[in-house]
C-alpha cells in the first residue's frame, strides 16, 4: 500500500456508513435516520431514502433478582 491510500485510510473514522445507493456518508449518529419499532431496528439514508440496515433490536440482558 502507498503512503496516499494509507493516509487516506487512516482519515476515516470506521463508524463512518455509506449509502449504496447514493453514496451518502456520516457517523450512524450523525445524519442518519434511525428507525425503532419494537423490536426492531431500521437505519434509512436521509438524502435517497435507501434502507441501509435492517435488524432485530439487540435485547438487553435479563436482570436477574435474588428472591
Amino acid at each position: 500500500m502507498n503512503a496516499v491510500a494509507s493516509s487516506h485510510r487512516s482519515s476515516r473514522r470506521k463508524s463512518v456508513l455509506f449509502c449504496a445507493e447514493c453514496s451518502f456518508e456520516s457517523a450512524l449518529n450523525e445524519g442518519w435516520l434511525v428507525v425503532s419499532d419494537g423490536d426492531e431496528r431500521t437505519v434509512v439514508c436521509p438524502e435517497c431514502g435507501h434502507v441501509a440496515d435492517h435488524r432485530p433490536e439487540r435485547s438487553a440482558p435479563a436482570s436477574q433478582c435474588a428472591d
